[in-house]
C-alpha cells in the first residue's frame, strides 16, 4: 500500500478496500501514514539484526516498474540491505487455487470457462519487471514444488533460505485450504442470488446462514476439483517457453522448471 500511495494508485480489489474500511482515497492515505509511523517507531526501538516482511499482495498489486521501485525506495530508506524472496508455484496448481479463491470471493463462473481464460500464466513476464528494477543479485527465486523445497515443506524451505533455525518453533497447521468440489458448486449457486460480502469485506450474514444450512446437502462431495491429464498437458504447453527461460537462468540443474 505504501508503494501504491506513492504512485497515486488505489487498492484495486473492492474486497480489500472493504476489509480495511477504505471509503475514499483519504482513508488509504491515512492508513499508509499510520503504518509508516508505526514501522518507524518499531525500528527505532529495536536492535534486531533482521526484519522479515511477507505478503502475496506485493506480487499481485505491484505490477509496474514504478510501483516496485516505490516499494524498494521505502524499504531502502529504512534498512541497510534489502533482499527479496519470491516463490513460484506450478501453473496447474495456481489455476485451481485461484479459481477456488475467486468463487470464495463471489465468482459464479464455471471452472472450464475460467480455465480457458487463465491457461497462460507467465511467471517470466512479471519476473522481468523485478529484474529490471531490483536486479538479480537481490532477487532470490524458489519453487513451491516439493522436490525443490528443503524437506519438501514450504516453511522449512523459507527458514533455511532466511537463515532461521526452525528447531523448537511451532509448525502451524495449513489454513485457507482450497474449497471442495461440492462447496464450489454450492457457493456458485449462492453467489448468483445472495450478497456475498458485507460492508466489512467479510461474508455477508445472510450468506453465512445459507452456507451453514445447506452444507449438509453436500456431504460426501468433499473431493477436490481437479484437472484432466489433457488439461495439465495443455497448461504446461502454454507456459513452457516462459518457464524454460526461468529454468535456464535460475535452475539449470532441473530438467524442467516444474
Amino acid at each position: 500500500m505504501t508503494a501504491l500511495e506513492v504512485c497515486g494508485a488505489r487498492i484495486g480489489p473492492e474486497l480489500e478496500r472493504r476489509r480495511l474500511g477504505f471509503a475514499s482515497p483519504a482513508d488509504q492515505r491515512a492508513y499508509v501514514a499510520g503504518y509508516r509511523a508505526y514501522l518507524d517507531r518499531v525500528l527505532a526501538g529495536s536492535d534486531a539484526a533482521h526484519f522479515i516482511g511477507s505478503s502475496e499482495h506485493i506480487h499481485a498489486w505491484l505490477v509496474t516498474p514504478e510501483r516496485i521501485a516505490a516499494l524498494d525506495r521505502f524499504l531502502c530508506a529504512r534498512f541497510s540491505e534489502v533482499r527479496y524472496l519470491l516463490y513460484l508455484r506450478p501453473q496447474d496448481e495456481l489455476i485451481l487455487s485461484s479459481y477456488s479463491e475467486a468463487v470464495r470471493r463471489g465468482a459464479g463462473e464455471d471452472f472450464r470457462a475460467y480455465l480457458a481464460r487463465h491457461m497462460r500464466l507467465s511467471h517470466w513476464s512479471r519476473l522481468k519487471l523485478w529484474h529490471r528494477v531490483i536486479g538479480r543479485a537481490r532477487l532470490h527465486l524458489r519453487l513451491t514444488s516439493r522436490d525443490a523445497l528443503v524437506a519438501g515443506d514450504l516453511l522449512s524451505d523459507f527458514c533455511d533460505v532466511a537463515g532461521i533455525d526452525a528447531r523448537g518453533l511451532l509448525h502451524p497447521p495449513r489454513v485457507n485450504e482450497a474449497l471442495s468440489a461440492g462447496e464450489i458448486a454450492l457457493r456458485r449457486r449462492l453467489n448468483r442470488v445472495l450478497p456475498v460480502l458485507g460492508r466489512d469485506g467479510r461474508l455477508h450474514p445472510v450468506y453465512q446462514i445459507a452456507l451453514r444450512r445447506l452444507r449438509p446437502l453436500i456431504r460426501g462431495q468433499g473431493g477436490r476439483l481437479g484437472l484432466s491429464a489433457q488439461e495439465r498437458a495443455e497448461i504446461l504447453a502454454r507456459n513452457q517457453a516462459d518457464n524454460e527461460k526461468i529454468r535456464k537462468r535460475y535452475f539449470p540443474e532441473r530438467e524442467g522448471l516444474f
